[in-house]
């Protein structure tokens, strides 16, 4: 990939910050809030329904606003997952996975992951955690697909994690030049965690983002990376690719 002047780069970066605040307010507003505010009105008419439809009616409000609580959590769970501070990252991954399909009733992930320790370095964690966000994202919005394979597999001193779909692609070099926010984003994050990006796409040809993370080699992490079983999950588990 082409390197630019730092200057462009964080200008593009606050750009996409700015983005991203801004689809979060737009979510709140347009959609949380507004549902709250039908819901109140719907709640203080409750005093002029009829006796017997109480009972459905309220039932109805009830589901109603589980499903607003539940689009709040998972808006809550995009800016920070409780997951992957407690149960670390394969558990994490997973997690994000299946809410994303719920989001995405068409879309099947199949998600695989070897010899991952339970808890990494908070930072190469969260760079892993934001590259599978904006990897899943793009995909659907991008490509068009209903499959995508996620990876994440360690070895003794590194961390290989891979998007992988079959969909339209792109070229990267013409996405980073342009509106690749996504893009300037993960690679920045792999920067700072001393990790590889490669991104290789083509019209027609699918997409793979690759990211190569290199992890201290202590005794104990080795102990629990070798000769670890592979755990497969296929996201949501009822759906034929």
């Amino acid at each position: 990939m082409n390197s630019e002047p730092t200057s462009n780069l964080g200008g593009r970066l606050m750009a996409a910050q700015e983005a991203e605040r801004s689809r979060i307010a737009s979510e709140l507003h347009d959609n949380i809030c507004q549902r709250l505010a039908v819901l109140a009105i719907e709640l203080q008419q409750l005093n002029g329904v009829p006796g017997d439809d109480i009972g459905s009616r309220t039932e109805e409000l009830i589901n109603r606003t589980v499903g607003i609580s539940a689009d709040v959590q998972a808006l809550s769970h995009g800016l920070h997952s409780s997951k992957l501070e407690f149960l670390g990252i394969v558990a994490a991954i997973r997690g994000f996975c299946v809410e994303f399909t719920q989001e995405q009733p068409d879309v099947v992930v199949d998600f695989t992951a070897c010899g991952v320790p339970t808890h990494l370095p908070r930072d190469v964690s969260l760079c892993l955690f934001r590259t599978l966000q904006e990897g899943l994202r793009n995909a659907v919005k991008y490509s068009g697909v209903q499959h995508v394979d996620v990876q994440l597999e360690a070895t003794a001193s590194a961390i290989q994690f891979t998007v992988r779909d079959c969909g339209q692609g792109f070229d990267p070099e013409i996405a980073m030049q342009g509106r690749g926010l996504g893009l300037i984003s993960m690679r920045e994050r792999a920067h700072l965690v001393k990790g590889t990006l490669a991104v290789t796409s083509k019209p027609g040809w699918g997409t793979e983002i690759s990211l190569r993370v290199p992890i201290a080699a202590s005794r104990e992490r080795r102990s629990k990376t070798t000769g670890a079983a592979k755990q497969v999950y296929r996201i949501p588990p009822d759906r034929d690719s």
